[in-house]
């Protein structure tokens, strides 16, 4: 009977174990609960503006049912999935499936309102707050369920934790909460600013109410939840103390602007550093994803501890900063510098981690949490096309699906380009050292014959694409010809 007992209480235990990992993120169930996390210090601000968005953008009907406007599988408004290495939420049920947002980068800048994205400068949160959702995956599209919401943030970067979330910072959002949030979104009539001050309890006079009125204009409702959470908790608010203006973020599309005459042969180098989400650890530890010989992505790793080797890790593959699956294409390594040959096809926005090394079944090697990550591999950026001489035009060498491409820039008043460039061709060449006559064999295309780009649009330049059936390769380069024979354009040769 004691034996039984035991067992009972071991069973106890194991439950009640499980129980306090499921509950170990703390539940927000008011404003009053929101007003006790520490936003001057520990929490950026610009949280507060993230979730005020969220809850405007989503519905709540009678049910107390929320249910998306909008569909994260098209990564609207910067959407993805959120894999959850480090195991930050609970396990997924069947049928669920967690994303995030809150990434302000080019793609989420267009659609995120402005208060978001190029906020006063006193909320800026430097691009490191994010919300978690959790789907039911039974509806595709608008409409889907959520159950449940949470708000984090990156680890600061001087904490060295790579790019995970930091729990200690992380919130379950509850409906109720969500719901008294989007009672702030009306800001086109004092009236609504009274209201809130008066239903949640506020200290604001009159004369602070104009003040946040004047400030925040339409947004007068979310500048008084702002007052409520943040300033009034301090008695160090200054009343006439006007938040500075914006530090403008640049906003613009990685698209062709007024390209100089004489653009620089280099490729831009990716900072290590990123501030599109991709926050690499302080350490020296270096991931780049290059190009091998083949066209395929080459994965670099410089300066990975010992320690780490030691407790096992991996180099990863990902599409691009936002996926969140985890790969199949991944290398366990133990040297601390080293490359690797994938047979993945080299394309825009593909993306080395490092993660650690998980074991199932004791002896198979999986994907573990993740450590770091390096840039996305970019293709040259538009203003690196070169000039083709005497024209208002210009040649521009990139990659996709591992093949050597090339992209004509010709400016709208250009009219006659076609004409000009009648008998004139853009030819592939496996170094700069080839003749002109020496290019790789039928890998060339007419310039009449290049297609209308897909991919780069410009109010400036209308832009054409060609894609040859030749593998990228360090050394590759492009030539506009024309004639006779005469070279009016080579690209830089393309780098390692």
């Amino acid at each position: 009977m004691m034996r039984m007992s035991g067992r009972v209480m071991s069973c106890c235990a194991a439950l009640f174990l499980a129980l306090a990992s499921v509950s170990a993120v703390e539940r927000l169930n008011s404003i009053d609960d929101l007003k006790k996390i520490n936003f001057d210090q520990s929490v950026h601000k610009h949280t507060l503006l993230l979730l005020h968005w969220f809850a405007n953008v989503v519905d709540i009907n009678n049910n107390h049912v929320i249910c998306l406007t909008f569909d994260p599988n098209n990564e609207d408004y910067g959407s993805h999935h959120y894999g959850n290495y480090e195991q930050l939420l609970d396990p997924l049920p069947w049928g669920y499936q967690y994303y995030t947002v809150g990434n302000l980068n080019v793609d989420s800048q267009e659609q995120l309102p402005d208060y978001v994205v190029d906020p006063l400068a006193e909320y800026e949160g430097r691009n490191m707050d994010r919300i978690i959702f959790r789907v039911r995956q039974e509806n595709t599209g608008r409409s889907m369920q959520t159950d449940q919401v949470y708000i984090t943030q990156h680890y600061e970067t001087s904490e060295q934790q790579g790019t995970r979330y930091d729990p200690e910072h992380t919130y379950q959002v509850s409906t109720n909460l969500l719901r008294q949030i989007r009672e702030f979104s009306d800001g086109e009539h004092q009236d609504s600013l009274w209201d809130l001050r008066n239903r949640y309890g506020s200290s604001a006079d009159d004369r602070e109410l104009g003040h946040i009125r004047n400030t925040w204009g339409n947004l007068a409702c979310l500048g008084l939840l702002l007052f409520i959470v943040i300033k009034e908790k301090h008695s160090s608010y200054k009343q006439n103390k006007r938040p500075q203006p914006p530090a403008r973020r640049n906003t613009e599309p990685d698209y062709v602007v007024n390209i100089p005459e004489n653009p620089s042969q280099t490729y831009p180098r990716q900072n290590h550093m990123e501030t599109d989400g991709s926050w690499n650890l302080r350490d020296e530890t270096q991931l780049t994803v290059t190009t091998s010989k083949d066209g395929e992505a080459r994965i670099l790793w410089e300066n990975v501890t010992e320690n780490r080797l030691n407790n096992g890790v991996m180099v990863v593959l990902f599409n691009n900063n936002r996926d969140q699956e985890a790969s199949k294409t991944f290398k366990c390594i133990g040297d601390s510098s080293g490359s690797w040959d994938t047979s993945v096809p080299l394309n825009d926005g593909l993306q080395a981690r490092l993660h650690k090394v998980r074991r199932q079944w004791c002896f198979l090697k999986v994907v573990g949490e993740e450590i770091c990550r390096g840039p996305e591999f970019k293709n040259p950026r538009a203003d690196s096309a070169v000039n083709i001489s005497g024209y208002d035009a210009h040649l521009q060498l990139f990659v996709k699906d591992g093949k050597a491409c090339a992209r004509l820039f010709v400016k709208k008043t250009f009219s006659n380009w076609k004409s000009e460039f009648n008998n004139s061709w853009v030819g592939f060449y496996a170094s700069a050292d080839k003749a002109t006559n020496q290019y790789e064999w039928w890998q060339w295309q007419w310039a009449t014959k290049f297609r209308r780009s897909t991919d780069v649009q410009d109010y400036l330049y209308d832009v054409y694409d060609y894609h040859s059936g030749m593998s990228i390769a360090p050394g590759v380069q492009a030539r506009f010809i024309g004639q006779p024979e005469e070279v009016k354009a080579c690209t830089p040769s393309w780098g390692g």
